[in-house]
């Protein structure tokens, strides 16, 4: 048993990040989703700007220049990702089918400009929806106080969310509120919700590198990601416990938590991955760190215990100057700038490779 699998018994799904049209061509993806079990990928920026300085991308920019086509680097990014996505999205549409639109799902960031407002942020995710034109498309959208009622619009819409950013159950909460008026809403106009879906992802390295420099004294090895993973996870059961939810449709998806170990090297991801094996979510990994592992089976893992008191001790380690929300805040915006900057760079690699 590989370790897809042992998570995939364990009722978590595996989802791939980075994939770009090397994968595709090759036939890599197919094999992972096939053969190693992969219940979905993500598009992100740095990968693809990676793939377009090589060569992977070059037919693409042959064919708009043959057509003389006199399109700008944004335009020439629509076109290359809006492929991957559509090819990604039809290998993936039998897991979609097959696991009723609980996996199976290609995800793609709005570009961050538009952001900033949520009524440029809607015109993009309208856009690019009706560009790829999949029903298991998937739209990543920071869970900012301005995207929340983006979010809710979208799920109104029948597009496909994964909230971003998500470290705190103050913030899942809000998605949670956002994603279940969009819900209701479609309801009252007498349609199905069984086919729309919401993920929330929280970014473990990301957590931990923010609050590691403020904890100096604490015990070694400690993850505050990992006791804040548990802390949302025992939240979200506990959300679908309530009545709101009860009342509502039995066929809707609940609102998932979606582990990000991407930005870490395999061996620091793979003691996130043994503490993050619950039921009913889902984990995405490098391609470096899948294949590092993949071979590698799973222990059976468990919650962790007195989480209260566990809470109330990590408190206790942070500066009395320092909250929680305002360390997340931080964070936020240093998310929301690094994505800028990488989709930044990213035009300029594609602007230096069309004019050559």
């Amino acid at each position: 048993m590989n370790l897809l699998q042992s998570l995939q018994q364990r009722g978590q799904s595996v989802w791939l990040d980075g994939f770009e049209r090397g994968w595709i061509i090759s036939g890599q993806l197919q094999y992972s989703i096939d053969d190693d079990g992969v219940q979905g990928v993500l598009s992100n920026f740095q990968s693809l700007q990676a793939a377009i300085r090589g060569q992977e991308y070059d037919h693409d920019f042959s064919t708009l220049a043959r057509k003389g086509s006199k399109l700008s680097a944004r335009q020439y990014y629509d076109y290359a990702v809006m492929r991957d996505l559509q090819l990604a999205a039809d290998l993936l549409k039998q897991t979609y089918t097959q696991t009723h639109g609980r996996d199976g799902y290609v995800q793609v960031d709005l570009p961050p400009y538009s952001l900033l407002q949520a009524e440029t942020a809607i015109t993009e995710a309208q856009k690019i929806w009706k560009s790829v034109g999949w029903c298991n498309l998937m739209l990543r959208i920071p869970a900012t106080q301005i995207m929340i009622p983006v979010i809710e619009q979208l799920i109104s819409d029948r597009m496909n969310v994964n909230a971003t950013f998500v470290f705190s159950q103050t913030t899942y909460e809000q998605v949670f509120n956002a994603y279940l008026r969009g819900l209701e809403s479609l309801i009252q106009q007498g349609e199905s919700v069984n086919n729309v879906a919401c993920f929330t992802s929280f970014s473990m390295g990301r957590f931990d590198a923010a609050i590691h420099p403020l904890t100096p004294n604490a015990p070694e090895p400690t993850s505050f990601g990992v006791v804040q993973a548990n802390l949302l996870y025992q939240h979200y059961r506990n959300v679908y416990q309530s009545d709101r939810w009860k009342t509502l449709c039995k066929e809707a998806n609940p609102l998932r938590l979606l582990w990000d170990c991407t930005d870490l090297h395999p061996q620091d991801a793979w003691r996130y991955i043994q503490a993050l094996v619950f039921p009913e979510s889902a984990i995405v990994l490098s391609p470096p760190t899948l294949e590092a592992y993949n071979g590698v089976s799973l222990l059976p893992t468990s919650l962790l215990d007195n989480l209260e008191d566990v809470k109330q001790i990590w408190a206790s380690l942070l500066p009395t100057e320092t909250s929680l929300d305002e360390i997340i805040n931080q964070l936020i915006n240093e998310e929301v700038a690094r994505s800028m900057k990488d989709f930044e760079q990213l035009l300029n690699t594609i602007e230096r490779k069309r004019i050559n």
